[in-house]
């Protein structure tokens, strides 16, 4: 589960679990492509995003337990687009496995849409 978010609207020791911020200050990001998942498989996808010349973030670091999560910070998510601007819809399509293609695009669209508002994005893993 991710969610991109305003960072400064999240309080750690807060009453209510990030998870519940995230969920009423934050944006859902689909991720259905990653259930169920097993956890090694996170790196193959950082590995073809970082071969696309994405490496700001890693898919990995998301992997966050189920209520306090992990984050990809707003300056992290910015430059992270900036370099997913240079991936082309051709680059994308050469990637061989449909599974990893997937998420690779879904990875792409999570960094435009919080870029886009200027947010970060965390993570749960569950």
């Amino acid at each position: 589960m991710a969610f991109s978010v305003d960072m400064d609207r999240i309080s750690r020791p807060a009453s209510e679990t990030v998870r519940s911020q995230c969920e009423m200050y934050g944006r859902f990001l689909d991720n259905r492509c990653f259930y169920p998942v097993k956890y090694w498989w996170l790196e193959e996808v950082d590995q073809t995003l970082s071969a696309l010349g994405v490496n700001e973030v890693r898919v990995e670091y998301l992997a966050g337990d189920q209520d306090d999560g992990d984050s990809w910070s707003a300056k992290s998510v910015g430059l992270a687009d900036e370099q997913a601007r240079a991936v082309t819809p051709e680059r994308i399509a050469e990637i061989e496995d449909p599974y990893t293609r997937e998420a690779v695009t879904a990875v792409l669209g999570w960094i435009r849409t919080a870029a886009g508002r200027g947010h970060g994005i965390i993570g749960f893993f569950h």
